[in-house]
């Protein structure tokens, strides 16, 4: 366009300076200069939005909306389109448009493509005098939703997990595991639900037999921090437990959110009320800590997790538990997985003298989403 403007320029000066020459020069500029002015039109309506793939495909077009994992795009040759996430390499716009992060930072720009960086990265020009923003597509949650919609929107995540074992002749024993845990994320808030069961015989007489269920609510002050309220109940009858429930509520940070890397850490205070099978009932106050990571591990789609949680009681007789789990998590084919995890557990409490710590070696298929 510049050096159609610069041949414009001059053909313009071209023509003032022949304006007393003969007709049939004066038409030749005039017709050159029509021609050059339709090529003019004709590039600016060739601009467009772009859209490059990974497979290395680009889609041309103007770029509407990016919200739930999916690109809509609307194209001369195909009406909008729909792009999954996961194919996305990068995005160039020739106007600003509203994005918003998982981490819940927000602009208003132009997306260009990062050329000092990897090929994915791209630039946010908000076309003021701030620094511009580098971001990956993998950051990016809504892309022009209105206001209402990037709050109201929901993004979920979780799996669900099984595993099992069975051993026959001097042996005889039956293992089965199942595990799950499911996220509800909007732009302020986030849902957390899970739980595990585990069941063990050996000669058909119960050697492991415990549960658990729990669940979280979490509001975003700002990108980083957020209140939460939690609760969970548990039974373990080798641990003499009928009944331990905690309640609580606290504050966290969220250090990291991101589809490739999470950490965030919560401290606060907790309610516990345990009923025993055969020990006396108890309750008492306590605080509360705990740790949530996991990230993908050198480009690969193989994450590594690690959660642990905290509970003490403020009298002197109180119950102090650890609990943690800490794994990696390999994909398989649409969306199944295999989960090779380490779970621990520490009490300072055993009931009869037994051993205050208990330890689980655990292999697992599941699904995610």
């Amino acid at each position: 366009m510049k050096c159609e403007k610069i041949k414009a320029i001059s053909l313009l000066k071209t023509h003032t300076s022949i304006r007393g020459g003969d007709a049939q020069t004066r038409h030749k500029v005039i017709i050159r200069l029509c021609l050059l002015f339709a090529l003019g039109l004709v590039s600016i309506n060739a601009v467009a939005d772009q859209v490059k793939l990974k497979n290395g495909d680009v889609i041309t077009g103007d770029i509407l909306k990016f919200s739930n994992k999916k690109l809509i795009v609307k194209t001369n040759y195909a009406g909008e389109i729909k792009i999954t996430a996961s194919e996305v390499q990068s995005l160039t716009s020739e106007k600003p448009m509203h994005i918003v992060t998982y981490n819940g930072d927000k602009s208003y720009g132009v997306l260009t493509s990062d050329e000092a960086t990897k090929n994915d990265m791209m630039v946010i020009d908000t076309q003021n005098t701030s620094p511009v923003k580098k971001i990956s597509m993998a950051e990016i949650i809504y892309i022009n939703s209105t206001p209402d919609a990037a709050v109201d929107e929901v993004k979920w995540s979780g799996n669900i997990n099984a595993g099992g074992a069975i051993s026959e002749g001097n042996t005889q024993t039956r293992a089965v595991r199942f595990d799950g845990e499911t996220i509800a994320r909007t732009l302020n808030n986030r849902y957390t639900l899970g739980g595990t069961y585990n069941r063990a015989t050996d000669r058909s007489v119960n050697s492991q037999f415990n549960s658990r269920a729990y669940a979280k609510y979490d509001y975003f002050f700002s990108s980083k921090w957020y209140g939460y309220a939690n609760s969970s109940v548990e039974n373990d009858r080798f641990r003499d437990i009928k009944l331990f429930t905690t309640t609580g509520i606290g504050s966290g940070y969220q250090i990291y959110e991101s589809p490739e890397l999470n950490l965030s850490v919560e401290g606060g205070i907790n309610y516990t009320l345990k009923n025993s099978y055969v020990l006396e009932n108890e309750s008492y106050p306590g605080m509360r800590w705990a740790l949530k990571y996991d990230q993908l591990l050198f480009d690969t789609t193989t994450r590594l997790f690690h959660e642990h949680e905290v509970l003490t009681g403020f009298t002197e007789n109180s119950q102090t538990t650890l609990r943690s789990k800490t794994g990696l998590r390999f994909p398989l084919i649409f969306n199944f997985n295999a989960t090779t995890e380490f779970d621990y557990l520490w009490d300072s409490r055993p009931v009869n003298n037994l051993s205050n710590y208990d330890a689980k070696l655990l292999f697992t298929l599941g699904y995610g989403w």
